[in-house]
Parts: C-alpha cells; sequence; structure tokens
C-alpha cells in the first residue's frame, strides 16, 4: 500500500488559523500586563519513543510498529481579574516502521489549535471555545464523546479533522433564578481516505438552562436542547433533536439528593427517563449514584444508573465508577452503552509517582447502528528528573470485539521525555 501523504492545503489551514488566534491574543496583552499575574508563556518539548504489537488493532494481519515523535507545544494565557484569554497549541514531528509505516504519513502531523476566552462580571459571565485538531484515521483509539456515549474503531488510512466552537452566557449569577444560553458547532471532515463510511458531518447545537433556588437547600434546575445533524454520506439528511431535562436536587448534611425526568425527542421516536440519585460526601470518601427506568424508542423499559465512588489514601487517590444508560450516538441512533472504570494514582516519593487504570466499554444499538466492546488496562510511571524535566514510562494493553464477533489485542510501551520552558512577566 503506497504511504498517504498530507496534502499542503491541510498544513496551510492549521497554521492559518494559529495566525487568526495570535492576532486575536495580541489585543489583549497590554491589559494583562498590568496584572499581578502577569502573562504566562510556555514552551513544551516532549520526544520518545512508541513501540506497538498491533496499533491498528487489526484482526487479520496483525504486526508490529515503532514510532520515534517529537511533539513541540505552545500556552499562552493572559488574564486579568475580570477576564482571561488563552491559546495552546502542538504538532508532531514523527517517523515509522512496521507494520503500519504504509497507513502512517512521516513528518510533521496531528496539530491542534485551541483558543478559549472568558469574562466575568458581577452578576454574568462569557465562556467561548475555538478548536481545530487533525488525527490519522487509522489511529484506531478510543474515541469518546461524554454526550453521546460513542466511541469507534477508525482502521483506515487518511486524515480526519475536527473543528468546531461553544460558547455560553451565564446571567443572574447570584439571584435566585438565574439562566444560562448556550451554543456549539462542530464539524468533522476526512481526506485520503477510501473508505465510504468516512463522510463530512456537522452538528449544530442550542441551549437555555434556567436555575430556581426555591431555598438556600434547594434547587430546580430546566434544561432545553435542541441540535442538529448532517451526515453527507446517508439518505435521510438533517437529524433534529430536541431534548427538556429537568432536576430537583435538595442538599443534605453529608451530601445531597436529586430527582430527575429527562425526554428526549428525536427522528425515531422519544425516550423519557425517570430517576433518582444520592451523593454521600466524608473526609476520605465521595460516593454518588443515580439509578432510574429508561423507556426506549422501541417503547420497552429497561434500567439504568451510574455509581462513581472516590477514596482518598495518604498519598494518592481511588476510583472507580460504573455506568448503564440509553443514549443517542454520534449519529444520533439510541444505543444502550455499559461502561466501567477504576483508577489508581499514587505518589511513590515527592518526585515520582505511579497511575494505573482500567477502562472497559460495551455499545449495543436498540436499533441501526453498530455495537461492539473496547477496553484498556494501563500503568504509567512518571518521575521528575528537574525542575523543568520529566520522564514517563507506560505500559497499555487494549482490546476491542466487533459487532460480528472479530476480536483483537494490542500491547503497547511508552517512553518519553519532556522539558518546559516558561516565562512569566
Amino acid at each position: 500500500m503506497p504511504r498517504v501523504r498530507r496534502p499542503k492545503s491541510s498544513l496551510a489551514s492549521a497554521l492559518g488559523m494559529g495566525a487568526l488566534c495570535l492576532a486575536l491574543v495580541a489585543p489583549h496583552a497590554a491589559q494583562a500586563q498590568g496584572t499581578d499575574e502577569g502573562p504566562l508563556l510556555e514552551f513544551g518539548v516532549t520526544t520518545g519513543a512508541v513501540f506497538n504489537s498491533n496499533r491498528g488493532l487489526d484482526d487479520d494481519n496483525p504486526g508490529s510498529t515503532t514510532e520515534f515523535n517529537t511533539q513541540l507545544d505552545v500556552l499562552l494565557r493572559l488574564a486579568t481579574p475580570i477576564q482571561q484569554l488563552e491559546f495552546s497549541g502542538d504538532v508532531t514531528l514523527r517517523t515509522v516502521s512496521g507494520a503500519d509505516s504504509a497507513s502512517l504519513p512521516s513528518g510533521f502531523v496531528n496539530p491542534n489549535l485551541a483558543l478559549s476566552y472568558g469574562r466575568a462580571a458581577r452578576d454574568a459571565r462569557l465562556d467561548l471555545d475555538l478548536f481545530y485538531s487533525e488525527a490519522d484515521v487509522s489511529s484506531s483509539d478510543l474515541q469518546f464523546d461524554p454526550e453521546t456515549a460513542s466511541f469507534s474503531l477508525l482502521e483506515d488510512t487518511g486524515t480526519q479533522r475536527r473543528f468546531g466552537f461553544d460558547t455560553a452566557l451565564e446571567l443572574r449569577r447570584r439571584s435566585p433564578f438565574g439562566v444560562t444560553f448556550s451554543a456549539g458547532y462542530s464539524g468533522l471532515r476526512y481526506s485520503d481516505t477510501s473508505d465510504p463510511d468516512l463522510t463530512a458531518q456537522d452538528r449544530f447545537r442550542l441551549g437555555a438552562r434556567f436555575r430556581f433556588d426555591l431555598t438556600p437547600a434547594t434547587q430546580a434546575i430546566v434544561d432545553a436542547q435542541f441540535s442538529t445533524f448532517e451526515d453527507e454520506g446517508t439518505a435521510e439528511g438533517r437529524r433534529d433533536t430536541i431534548s427538556l431535562n429537568t432536576s430537583l436536587r435538595q442538599e443534605l448534611r453529608n451530601g445531597d439528593v436529586i430527582f430527575r425526568f429527562d425526554t428526549t425527542d428525536t427522528e425515531d421516536g422519544t425516550r423519557y427517563t425517570l430517576s433518582a440519585g444520592r451523593t454521600i460526601e466524608t473526609a476520605l470518601w465521595e460516593l454518588s449514584g443515580v439509578f432510574g427506568l429508561t423507556r426506549e424508542l422501541s417503547g420497552d423499559v429497561v434500567p439504568s444508573g451510574e455509581v462513581d465512588v472516590t477514596r482518598a489514601l495518604p498519598n494518592g487517590e481511588l476510583s472507580a465508577s460504573l455506568a448503564h444508560v440509553i443514549r443517542s450516538d454520534s449519529d444520533d441512533d439510541e444505543q444502550e452503552v455499559t461502561t466501567f472504570s477504576f483508577g489508581y494514582v499514587t505518589q511513590l516519593t515527592p518526585l515520582a509517582s505511579l497511575n494505573t487504570n482500567l477502562s472497559y466499554s460495551d455499545r449495543s444499538a436498540t436499533g441501526a447502528g453498530e455495537s461492539g466492546t473496547f477496553g484498556t488496562f494501563g500503568v504509567n510511571f512518571q518521575y521528575n528528573l528537574t525542575q523543568d524535566w520529566s520522564m514517563n514510562v507506560g505500559v497499555q494493553h487494549r482490546f476491542s470485539e466487533d459487532d460480528v464477533g472479530a476480536k483483537a489485542r494490542d500491547n503497547s510501551l511508552t517512553i518519553g521525555f519532556r522539558r518546559a520552558f516558561q516565562a512569566r512577566r
């Protein structure tokens, strides 16, 4: 298979957005320099190697891949007592050999750019986020959207681009009644790919969230959302989704209790969820759980719920979560999702830390759509060599199974060194 090369227009668009972000940053520099905090400029260089036994999670023809890379990143933060502007970006220089060398381009790849702005007044707040990113289609990484609980393994070649914005305006922050208006757009594009299923997608959303402080300890929330989704690869055209989520929260001595009723109207029907939850906080434990019933688009009623546990340790933290929910995926198709995660973080010495994580996701389509499972287990060791030098060593095991029973596994070893340079006036 010939090497897939990135078109020049892709890099030009990334550099163009970077220039636009810097142009937006410049007018605020003079004002930020007058604050006590001052502007922050940080550069980082991370270099290392990644060794995979089956990077593409290929069930037919697995093979090892070796990747050497150097990532350059920059962060610029300008802040005043009432506003903050932050620009960040990174790009990777890499070379690849082995099984996936024909499908992964070498050179400067995977640029990421982000610009965020926040301004707060006594009774209002405005937040704006812009983003642009590129990734290899064949990365086969777990892409998880917390709003849609959607994940997929992309095993074709080419480039995937994501771009968009999110903005929110909160009014009457100190009043018993408050409202937050929000809007967002996200686009997805592919290039240099032969898979007809990888097509351009666009999503736009509008929202309004109303807060009612009934008493000092009782709060009601009404959250209305409208979104449109368009996929050039489907014949059904645009799909509209309207959701109305209401909740009542009562604070207690060691936590709170919440009651929720959620309604989601889609092109395929309406989904209802009625649930109740409880949070408990102690000096060492944080426990939260929500349990209820969901009426699927088909009319079936199934149980749903989420449980999160956090335990503070003398030198670290232990956390676990389990969820079984009915949601719409990124294509607005309904799916039943079960997820489990476990994490353990400990500070071995003042300079060394260890992070262990385990995650598992199972997705079953209630109607149309895809099903499958994906899981990871990893251990990461970090050591601060000096004040600005750090070392990371990680091992990870990944496994996947699709809806036709094809299974794949991958083991990887990552070694990296990072140095950060900070300048603050």
